[in-house]
This record gives structure tokens, C-alpha cells and sequence, in this order.
């Protein structure tokens, strides 16, 4: 049997301790469409935080046959804000952002061009600005932030200028290319330099960390969204294939099933 059937057929993420959240975009019946649009992204985990999108139109991804390895994807336009949100969940992730160790993986594709000279959120909850309170993470090329093809992660803790944590990895992501991003956060470590990892395809975990003040306890200032930082902003350009939320740091082994498992679905060859 081919690595990939294997895996795909074998791993379930719901054996390894603290998973909170499963989107997979290969499981048409996690998918509900609005006249061939994305309504909702079922959560997999058995915790039932399904992303929804219920306004009919524009702003809801569209649902992409075949687009990865032979899967499906789901499609988000920024032009149009596409997102889809975790309704009532300003509680539900507090693990990122309140120092209690945790991990997520995901598999997507960011922009359209070679040097797209914009941001682009995977997901988040704090839109991003320090007086809120939550987490984002980000593919940010903005030229004019000094920022080329980066891994930006961000842990506001609700106070004006203040963060617990922001990481920024430079020319880190390929553009247009789908990749397995691996985040381990800790905004509580003693160690700045450990409070949030970046891993692309298999590589060594990196971090750049900086504004490391305490973080918050309380919940997030908005939802979690899926292709928005929570109210919206930085509305994603690109795919994504599939994301899982933990609320404990899985161990290397169980993390190395995780990257293995995604790289051999969606074809992402990984270290």
C-alpha cells in the first residue's frame, strides 16, 4: 500500500491527547455548501466548533475538486474577505494565547504571486492588535514592515503596545506552494526565545521572538476565524487543506506522525 493510503487510512489525530479542533477539507461530508460555496467546515474533533459562514454570497470560500494531491480545498479570495468563524469561541482557544503549552499543524497555500507584498492570515482571534487579546498567525510579506515570505505569529495580551509574544521567521515560506506549518506556543515560557516555534515542512523549529511580555488569562476579544484574524482583517489570499488545534504539546513522536500524515495526503514532502 502507498505511503499516503496508508497513512490517510490509518492516522486519526483523535488518538493523540489535547486535540481540540480538526478541519480537513479531503472529508467532503465535514463540508456544508450555499449554492456552491462554503457554509460550514465541520470540526472532526468531537468538540463540534465548526466554522461557519451563513451570509449567502461572496464572502464565503469556495469548495476547490481535486485542486491538491487529488483532494479538495477550500479556496478563500481577500478581495471578497472570505472567512469562516467558530461562533461563541472567545473561550475555546484561550490555550493559545494564555502560556499553556500547545501545538498547531496545518497545510496550506499562501498568494498568488512571487512576491504578493502583502499579509495573509491563516487564522486568529485577536485581530491582530495588541490591545486585544488572543492569537493570530500569518504569512506576512509586506515590503514596507521589512518582512519577506514570513511565519508571523502574534499573542496579544490586551494591553495598548504590549504583546506575550511576536514571532517573526523571514523567508521561511515559498509563496503559491503548499507547505505544512507546524506552531508550537508557549507564551508563558521563561525563555522568550521558546514562547512560539515555527516549523515548515519538517524543518528544524525556528523563532524569532520579541515583545515578550506576560500573557493574558482572559478570553480572546473575538471568535476564532479561519482566514481572517477574528474581526476580519488580513483576509487570507490562497488554500487551505487542513488544520488541527491542540491544547497540550503532543509528544515528538505524535508530532512526527501529524507532519507525516499531512505531508504523505497532500503530497508536501516533509523532513
Amino acid at each position: 500500500m502507498a505511503l499516503r493510503s496508508y497513512l490517510h487510512s490509518t492516522f486519526d489525530p483523535r488518538r493523540i491527547p489535547g486535540l481540540q479542533a480538526w478541519y480537513d477539507a479531503a472529508d467532503s461530508s465535514s463540508i456544508t455548501l450555499d449554492a456552491g460555496r462554503v457554509s460550514q467546515w465541520s470540526d472532526k474533533s468531537g468538540n463540534a466548533r465548526h466554522a461557519t459562514n451563513t451570509t449567502s454570497g461572496s464572502t464565503q470560500p469556495s469548495y476547490t475538486v481535486g485542486a491538491r494531491n487529488g483532494l479538495n480545498v477550500l479556496t478563500f479570495a481577500a478581495a471578497s474577505v472570505q472567512r469562516l468563524t467558530v461562533p461563541s469561541s472567545t473561550a475555546a482557544f484561550n490555550y493559545l494565547h494564555n502560556g499553556t503549552p500547545s501545538y498547531f499543524a496545518a497545510v496550506s497555500r499562501f498568494g498568488t504571486t512571487a512576491n504578493p507584498n502583502a499579509a495573509y492570515m491563516l487564522c486568529g482571534n485577536s485581530g491582530g492588535a495588541s490591545a486585544n487579546t488572543g492569537f493570530v498567525c500569518l504569512y506576512d510579506d509586506r515590503s514596507s514592515a521589512s518582512r519577506n515570505n514570513a511565519s508571523n505569529v502574534g499573542i496579544s495580551r490586551g494591553v495598548l503596545g504590549q504583546f506575550a509574544v511576536v514571532s517573526l521567521v523571514n523567508d521561511i515560506i515559498v509563496p503559491q506552494e503548499f507547505v505544512v506549518q507546524e506552531h508550537l506556543l508557549s507564551a508563558a515560557n521563561a525563555t522568550a526565545s521558546q514562547r512560539s516555534l515555527v516549523s515548515i515542512d519538517g524543518a528544524t523549529y525556528q523563532g524569532a521572538n520579541t515583545l515578550t511580555s506576560a500573557p493574558s488569562a482572559g478570553n480572546a476579544t473575538y471568535s476564532m476565524q479561519l482566514g481572517a484574524a477574528g474581526d476580519n482583517a488580513l483576509p487570507l489570499q490562497g488554500d487551505i487543506c487542513e488544520l488541527m488545534f491542540f491544547s497540550q504539546l503532543p509528544t515528538a513522536a505524535a508530532r512526527d506522525m501529524i507532519r507525516r500524515y499531512l505531508g504523505a495526503k497532500w503530497g508536501v514532502t516533509v523532513a
